[in-house]
Protein backbone atom coordinates (compact mmCIF):
# COMPACT_ATOMS: atom_id res chain seq x y z
CA UNK A 1 0.00 0.00 0.00
CA UNK A 2 1.64 3.36 -1.01
CA UNK A 3 1.98 6.01 1.69
CA UNK A 4 -0.79 8.54 -0.07
CA UNK A 5 -3.22 5.84 -0.03
CA UNK A 6 -2.38 4.98 3.78
CA UNK A 7 -2.58 9.08 4.56
CA UNK A 8 -6.06 8.72 2.39
CA UNK A 9 -7.21 6.03 4.61
CA UNK A 10 -6.23 7.67 7.98
CA UNK A 11 -8.27 10.72 6.86
CA UNK A 12 -11.53 8.68 6.11
CA UNK A 13 -10.99 6.73 9.43
CA UNK A 14 -10.65 10.25 11.50
CA UNK A 15 -13.42 12.15 10.17
CA UNK A 16 -15.42 8.84 10.01
CA UNK A 17 -14.25 8.57 13.65
CA UNK A 18 -15.43 11.83 14.70
CA UNK A 19 -18.83 11.63 13.03
CA UNK A 20 -20.13 8.70 14.79
CA UNK A 21 -18.85 10.28 18.38
CA UNK A 22 -20.49 13.48 17.11
CA UNK A 23 -23.73 11.26 15.86
CA UNK A 24 -23.76 9.16 19.80
CA UNK A 25 -25.45 12.08 21.49
CA UNK A 26 -28.30 12.52 18.85
CA UNK A 27 -31.94 10.46 19.08
CA UNK A 28 -32.62 8.18 16.43
CA UNK A 29 -36.06 9.19 15.29
CA UNK A 30 -37.80 9.04 11.80
CA UNK A 31 -37.36 11.55 8.85
CA UNK A 32 -38.74 11.27 5.60
CA UNK A 33 -36.19 13.21 3.96
CA UNK A 34 -33.25 10.68 4.09
CA UNK A 35 -35.28 8.35 1.35
CA UNK A 36 -36.29 4.22 0.58
CA UNK A 37 -35.10 4.50 -2.78
CA UNK A 38 -31.43 5.68 -4.26
CA UNK A 39 -30.18 5.88 -7.65
CA UNK A 40 -26.39 6.74 -7.66
CA UNK A 41 -23.77 7.62 -10.12
CA UNK A 42 -20.12 6.43 -9.14
CA UNK A 43 -16.96 8.53 -10.28
CA UNK A 44 -13.44 7.38 -8.96
CA UNK A 45 -10.05 6.31 -9.34
CA UNK A 46 -9.19 2.27 -8.84
CA UNK A 47 -6.15 1.11 -7.71
CA UNK A 48 -5.69 -2.40 -8.28
CA UNK A 49 -3.53 -4.95 -6.72
CA UNK A 50 -0.43 -5.36 -8.64
CA UNK A 51 -0.03 -8.68 -7.88
CA UNK A 52 -2.25 -9.69 -10.77
CA UNK A 53 -0.52 -7.50 -13.53
CA UNK A 54 2.15 -10.92 -13.39
CA UNK A 55 -0.37 -12.40 -15.33
CA UNK A 56 1.07 -9.91 -18.18
CA UNK A 57 4.40 -10.48 -17.78
CA UNK A 58 5.69 -12.96 -20.54
CA UNK A 59 7.09 -15.33 -17.53
CA UNK A 60 7.47 -18.88 -18.43
CA UNK A 61 4.78 -19.88 -15.69
CA UNK A 62 2.46 -17.42 -17.48
CA UNK A 63 -0.11 -19.06 -20.00
CA UNK A 64 1.14 -16.25 -22.26
CA UNK A 65 4.64 -16.27 -22.69
CA UNK A 66 7.65 -14.01 -24.66
CA UNK A 67 8.74 -17.32 -25.58
CA UNK A 68 6.09 -18.07 -28.14
CA UNK A 69 7.23 -14.88 -29.99
CA UNK A 70 10.91 -15.53 -30.00
CA UNK A 71 10.83 -19.43 -30.48
CA UNK A 72 9.10 -18.44 -34.12
CA UNK A 73 11.44 -18.81 -36.26
CA UNK A 74 9.94 -16.41 -38.61
CA UNK A 75 8.84 -13.76 -36.08
CA UNK A 76 12.41 -14.40 -34.66
CA UNK A 77 14.11 -13.47 -38.08
CA UNK A 78 11.78 -10.56 -38.08
CA UNK A 79 12.95 -9.25 -34.84
CA UNK A 80 16.33 -10.31 -36.03
CA UNK A 81 16.30 -7.90 -39.31
CA UNK A 82 14.63 -5.09 -36.98
CA UNK A 83 18.18 -4.96 -34.50
CA UNK A 84 20.54 -5.41 -37.30
CA UNK A 85 22.34 -8.03 -35.98
CA UNK A 86 24.45 -9.98 -36.78
CA UNK A 87 24.91 -12.91 -34.51
CA UNK A 88 21.69 -13.54 -32.01
CA UNK A 89 19.43 -11.85 -30.00
CA UNK A 90 17.88 -13.12 -27.05
CA UNK A 91 15.60 -12.23 -24.16
CA UNK A 92 18.12 -11.37 -21.27
CA UNK A 93 15.13 -10.35 -18.55
CA UNK A 94 11.69 -10.43 -18.25
CA UNK A 95 10.19 -7.79 -16.25
CA UNK A 96 10.54 -7.06 -12.90
CA UNK A 97 7.87 -4.25 -11.77
CA UNK A 98 4.77 -4.88 -13.71
CA UNK A 99 2.39 -3.02 -12.55
CA UNK A 100 -1.36 -1.39 -13.05
CA UNK A 101 -1.78 2.46 -13.70
CA UNK A 102 -4.37 3.88 -11.72
CA UNK A 103 -7.67 3.73 -13.56
CA UNK A 104 -10.51 6.11 -14.13
CA UNK A 105 -13.95 4.28 -12.66
CA UNK A 106 -17.20 4.71 -13.37
CA UNK A 107 -20.98 3.32 -12.49
CA UNK A 108 -24.06 3.57 -11.05
CA UNK A 109 -25.91 1.87 -7.53
CA UNK A 110 -29.20 1.52 -6.40
CA UNK A 111 -29.86 1.40 -2.56
CA UNK A 112 -32.89 0.45 -0.87
CA UNK A 113 -33.08 2.35 2.68
CA UNK A 114 -35.37 0.47 5.71
CA UNK A 115 -35.14 3.00 7.77
CA UNK A 116 -33.00 5.81 8.74
CA UNK A 117 -29.75 4.16 9.55
CA UNK A 118 -29.66 0.61 7.25
CA UNK A 119 -30.04 -0.25 3.76
CA UNK A 120 -28.89 -2.45 1.24
CA UNK A 121 -27.60 -1.58 -2.06
CA UNK A 122 -26.18 -2.94 -5.84
CA UNK A 123 -23.51 -1.38 -7.38
CA UNK A 124 -21.72 -1.92 -10.24
CA UNK A 125 -18.17 -0.05 -11.51
CA UNK A 126 -16.19 -0.02 -14.67
CA UNK A 127 -12.50 -0.02 -15.23
CA UNK A 128 -10.27 -0.35 -18.78
CA UNK A 129 -6.81 -1.32 -17.02
CA UNK A 130 -3.72 -1.29 -18.69
CA UNK A 131 -0.52 -3.25 -16.54
CA UNK A 132 3.13 -2.13 -18.40
CA UNK A 133 7.02 -2.75 -17.83
CA UNK A 134 9.76 -3.26 -19.71
CA UNK A 135 11.85 -5.89 -20.87
CA UNK A 136 15.54 -6.40 -22.10
CA UNK A 137 17.01 -7.66 -25.24
CA UNK A 138 20.74 -8.37 -25.62
CA UNK A 139 21.83 -8.36 -29.43
CA UNK A 140 24.96 -9.71 -30.99
CA UNK A 141 26.66 -10.62 -27.50
CA UNK A 142 30.13 -9.37 -27.93
CA UNK A 143 33.41 -10.37 -26.44
CA UNK A 144 34.37 -10.55 -22.41
CA UNK A 145 35.96 -6.99 -22.56
CA UNK A 146 33.03 -5.57 -24.37
CA UNK A 147 30.05 -3.67 -23.15
CA UNK A 148 26.91 -5.85 -23.97
CA UNK A 149 24.10 -4.67 -26.21
CA UNK A 150 21.18 -4.70 -23.97
CA UNK A 151 17.91 -2.52 -25.16
CA UNK A 152 14.79 -2.40 -23.47
CA UNK A 153 11.44 -2.37 -24.84
CA UNK A 154 7.73 -2.77 -23.96
CA UNK A 155 5.53 -5.11 -22.72
CA UNK A 156 1.77 -4.54 -21.53
CA UNK A 157 -1.51 -5.94 -20.66
CA UNK A 158 -4.57 -4.51 -21.24
CA UNK A 159 -8.22 -5.73 -19.44
CA UNK A 160 -11.77 -4.48 -18.76
CA UNK A 161 -12.90 -5.18 -15.27
CA UNK A 162 -16.38 -4.77 -13.78
CA UNK A 163 -16.54 -4.44 -10.41
CA UNK A 164 -20.04 -5.79 -9.14
CA UNK A 165 -20.88 -5.03 -4.79
CA UNK A 166 -23.85 -6.08 -2.79
CA UNK A 167 -23.70 -3.93 0.29
CA UNK A 168 -25.33 -3.40 4.02
CA UNK A 169 -25.44 0.24 4.35
CA UNK A 170 -25.17 1.62 7.98
CA UNK A 171 -25.44 5.61 8.25
CA UNK A 172 -24.96 7.41 11.42
CA UNK A 173 -27.10 11.10 11.97
CA UNK A 174 -25.81 14.09 13.27
CA UNK A 175 -27.03 17.13 14.20
CA UNK A 176 -26.37 18.59 11.33
CA UNK A 177 -28.61 17.67 9.03
CA UNK A 178 -26.03 18.14 5.64
CA UNK A 179 -23.49 15.49 6.74
CA UNK A 180 -24.43 11.61 6.95
CA UNK A 181 -21.23 9.78 7.54
CA UNK A 182 -21.98 6.09 6.74
CA UNK A 183 -20.11 2.59 6.46
CA UNK A 184 -21.36 0.17 3.88
CA UNK A 185 -19.83 -3.53 3.38
CA UNK A 186 -20.51 -6.70 1.54
CA UNK A 187 -19.74 -9.34 -1.55
CA UNK A 188 -17.48 -8.52 -4.36
CA UNK A 189 -17.94 -10.03 -7.78
CA UNK A 190 -15.26 -9.45 -10.17
CA UNK A 191 -15.92 -9.66 -13.91
CA UNK A 192 -12.31 -9.78 -15.67
CA UNK A 193 -11.96 -9.72 -19.28
CA UNK A 194 -8.27 -9.72 -20.85
CA UNK A 195 -8.46 -7.44 -23.83
CA UNK A 196 -4.53 -7.84 -24.90
CA UNK A 197 -1.19 -8.93 -23.61
CA UNK A 198 1.63 -7.36 -26.23
CA UNK A 199 5.32 -6.66 -27.00
CA UNK A 200 6.79 -3.78 -28.83
CA UNK A 201 10.38 -4.14 -30.36
CA UNK A 202 10.83 -1.06 -32.19
CA UNK A 203 8.74 -0.76 -35.14
CA UNK A 204 7.47 -4.66 -34.86
CA UNK A 205 4.37 -5.70 -32.31
CA UNK A 206 3.51 -8.92 -31.36
CA UNK A 207 0.43 -10.28 -29.37
CA UNK A 208 1.46 -12.57 -26.30
CA UNK A 209 -1.85 -14.66 -26.89
CA UNK A 210 -1.47 -17.64 -28.94
CA UNK A 211 -4.88 -17.68 -31.53
CA UNK A 212 -3.08 -20.26 -33.36
CA UNK A 213 -3.88 -23.10 -30.39
CA UNK A 214 -0.62 -23.94 -30.53
CA UNK A 215 -0.01 -24.33 -33.96
CA UNK A 216 3.06 -22.68 -35.03
CA UNK A 217 2.85 -19.15 -37.77
CA UNK A 218 3.71 -19.32 -41.05
CA UNK A 219 3.57 -16.21 -42.86
CA UNK A 220 1.27 -16.71 -46.04
CA UNK A 221 0.06 -20.09 -44.67
CA UNK A 222 -4.12 -20.78 -44.15
CA UNK A 223 -4.27 -21.04 -40.89
CA UNK A 224 -7.06 -20.52 -38.06
CA UNK A 225 -6.83 -17.48 -35.50
CA UNK A 226 -9.71 -18.28 -32.79
CA UNK A 227 -10.89 -15.92 -30.19
CA UNK A 228 -9.37 -16.79 -26.84
CA UNK A 229 -11.47 -15.40 -23.82
CA UNK A 230 -8.71 -15.23 -20.65
CA UNK A 231 -10.51 -13.99 -17.04
CA UNK A 232 -13.35 -14.46 -15.38
CA UNK A 233 -15.69 -14.34 -12.59
CA UNK A 234 -13.56 -14.10 -9.30
CA UNK A 235 -15.44 -13.36 -5.83
CA UNK A 236 -14.09 -11.27 -2.73
CA UNK A 237 -15.46 -8.51 -0.30
CA UNK A 238 -16.10 -4.56 -0.23
CA UNK A 239 -16.14 -2.07 2.28
CA UNK A 240 -16.43 1.61 1.76
CA UNK A 241 -16.50 4.68 4.41
CA UNK A 242 -17.84 7.73 3.31
CA UNK A 243 -19.72 11.09 3.89
CA UNK A 244 -23.43 11.74 2.55
CA UNK A 245 -23.63 15.02 2.06
CA UNK A 246 -27.13 16.59 1.27
CA UNK A 247 -27.90 19.54 -0.78
CA UNK A 248 -31.13 19.23 -0.44
CA UNK A 249 -33.72 16.12 0.13
CA UNK A 250 -33.35 14.84 -3.22
CA UNK A 251 -29.78 15.59 -3.92
CA UNK A 252 -26.58 14.52 -2.55
CA UNK A 253 -23.15 14.04 -2.95
CA UNK A 254 -20.89 11.17 -1.16
CA UNK A 255 -17.63 11.02 -1.15
CA UNK A 256 -16.11 8.05 -0.28
CA UNK A 257 -12.53 5.53 0.29
CA UNK A 258 -13.34 1.83 -0.30
CA UNK A 259 -11.08 -0.83 -0.04
CA UNK A 260 -11.50 -4.36 -2.17
CA UNK A 261 -10.32 -7.72 -1.39
CA UNK A 262 -10.34 -9.34 -4.72
CA UNK A 263 -10.00 -12.95 -6.27
CA UNK A 264 -9.25 -11.84 -9.46
CA UNK A 265 -10.23 -14.84 -11.99
CA UNK A 266 -6.56 -15.20 -14.40
CA UNK A 267 -4.90 -18.16 -14.78
CA UNK A 268 -2.04 -18.98 -11.88
CA UNK A 269 -2.90 -15.44 -9.85
CA UNK A 270 -5.82 -16.44 -7.97
CA UNK A 271 -4.44 -15.27 -4.44
CA UNK A 272 -6.81 -12.62 -2.71
CA UNK A 273 -5.43 -9.18 -2.57
CA UNK A 274 -5.97 -5.88 -1.74
CA UNK A 275 -7.03 -3.17 -4.21
CA UNK A 276 -8.68 0.54 -3.64
CA UNK A 277 -10.73 2.95 -5.19
CA UNK A 278 -11.54 6.60 -4.07
CA UNK A 279 -14.92 7.78 -4.95
CA UNK A 280 -17.63 10.21 -5.70
CA UNK A 281 -21.38 9.38 -5.79
CA UNK A 282 -24.30 11.40 -6.97
CA UNK A 283 -26.94 10.34 -5.49
CA UNK A 284 -30.94 10.91 -5.95
CA UNK A 285 -33.13 10.21 -3.17
CA UNK A 286 -36.84 8.59 -4.07
CA UNK A 287 -35.54 8.58 -7.64
CA UNK A 288 -38.22 5.53 -7.97
CA UNK A 289 -40.89 6.88 -5.35
CA UNK A 290 -42.02 9.21 -3.05
CA UNK A 291 -42.77 9.22 0.31
CA UNK A 292 -45.94 10.01 1.90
Amino acid sequence: MSRYIKYILLVFISAFSFFVISAQDVEPKRDNSFGYWDLGINFGMYCPSNYHAGFYDGSESNVNKISYVFGNKYWYNDIYNELNASDTVFVRELPKNMGYTPAFQVGFYFRRTFDNYFGVSLQFDYSKLTAADKFSVEVDPGYIAQEPDIRLYDIWGIEERVNIDLLVSRYFKLKNPMFIPFFEGGINISSTRVKENKIRIETLEYSLVDVYLSGSYVPGAPQNQYVIQQGGIGLGLSAALGVKMKFNDQVSIDPGFRIYFQKIKLDNYNLLKPAFSIFIRLSLTDFFTSNE
